[in-house]
């Protein structure tokens, strides 16, 4: 059996461009694309992509639902769905394809499709509860911070909970991107790795929690007095990792002037700070569920709209819809709660009413 059809391999290496400099898609996204296309392949045994027809397509999806990954377990609905649009988009772009125009069969395209039904269950995911302040307080206030390693990981947890960014936009900001005085942190996307890569200027929301704010800005005035770390070196450094002579093993020796390569470490520190206190691990992304949860309750409308670009947002419903959600809990709790403000108002002395009129109005 062939491992590779040399004019599928064409078609894929030109689309791959398509993807990355017409779409300017990123790297990562393009992989997977990638990946899906060669699923394709493996069960046509390396045809050529000319021979798509609506058989083959039903053919596909039949194979792709009785499919096992490594662990032996049957594909999710929702990567059958993500295999499926990736290969429709590509084929609907072959089809067009001046080497491939009249050449594929574009009506075959279509049965490239799950059911409406399996579309829906693919997009349903589970509850994530976030933490509560009260659970990050604590498993921030156990943290160490007697070495380099310790003050770094216990700034970069405090700061997560006060700026809410994300984690691989964490790993690759630099000293000069935060400014101590006004309390604020420019993403900017020529070198931190934004979602889109869009720039986004961040303010500390210390109301959230005061003590993390005071832990950010002693790791700045420790990272840049005493480590000397210079504005386009990390904010927060990777680990250095060196070979003990004596064991001939690698051990931690403090820090590096190097920027983490991806945001695994940064959640192995979180995994650890709340194992410390007992807690389930969560992951930093949650933290902006925490802090937005936070806000509906304290927040007025304009200072949710000032929230919602603080976490990058360009409207204030993407964050209402991404983040706001209630839990089936608050759902009734706020539900029950409805016009109890208005009844404890409705039950003061209408004298009490004036006099406080009164006295506000005198000053």
């Amino acid at each position: 059996m062939p491992e590779y059809n040399p004019k599928n391999e064409v078609a894929k290496k030109q689309y791959e461009d398509a993807l990355l400099h017409g779409k300017c898609r990123d790297p990562k996204t393009v992989k997977a694309v990638w990946n899906s296309i060669n699923l394709f392949e493996e069960f046509t045994r390396y045809a050529d992509f000319r021979t798509l027809d609506a058989d083959q397509a039903k053919a596909f999806k039949a194979w792709l639902e009785k499919k096992v990954n490594k662990n032996g377990d049957s594909l999710s609905i929702a990567t059958m769905r993500s295999t499926l649009q990736s290969l429709r988009e590509f084929f609907e772009w072959l089809a067009i394809h001046p080497q491939y125009i009249r050449k594929v069969d574009g009506r075959a395209v279509q049965y490239l499709r799950l059911s409406d039904n399996a579309n829906r269950a693919g997009r349903a995911s589970r509850e994530k509860v976030p933490p509560t302040l009260q659970e990050l307080s604590k498993a921030l206030t156990a943290m160490p911070s007697d070495t380099d390693i310790e003050k770094r990981d216990r700034a970069l947890f405090a700061f997560t909970v006060i700026t809410c960014v994300r984690d691989d936009a964490l790993v690759s900001l630099k000293m000069k991107d935060v400014d101590a005085q006004r309390k604020t942190v420019w993403q900017d996307p020529k070198h931190v790795r934004t979602k889109r890569r869009k720039g986004i200027n961040t303010r500390f929301v210390s109301q959230v929690m005061p003590e993390a704010e005071e832990i950010v800005l002693d790791w700045l005035k420790y990272a840049q007095g005493v480590l000397g770390l210079k504005p386009n070196e990390p904010l927060f450094p990777k680990t250095l990792v060196e070979n003990d002579a004596s064991t001939m093993a690698f051990r931690a020796n403090g820090l590096s002037r190097e920027h983490w390569a991806n945001a695994q470490p940064v959640r192995e520190v979180f995994k650890v700070a709340f194992q410390r206190v007992g807690q389930p691990y969560y992951h930093p992304h949650l933290f902006r569920k925490t802090v937005v949860k936070w806000a509906q309750q304290n927040c007025s409308q304009l200072e949710f709209k000032a929230l919602s670009q603080n976490l990058g947002h360009e409207h204030a419903m993407t964050t209402y819809n991404a983040y706001g959600d209630l839990s089936v809990d608050e759902q009734f709790q706020v539900i029950a709660k409805i016009g109890a403000a208005h009844a404890e108002l409705a039950n003061v002395p209408m004298d009490a009413i004036l006099q406080e009129v009164a006295r506000r109005t005198s000053k």
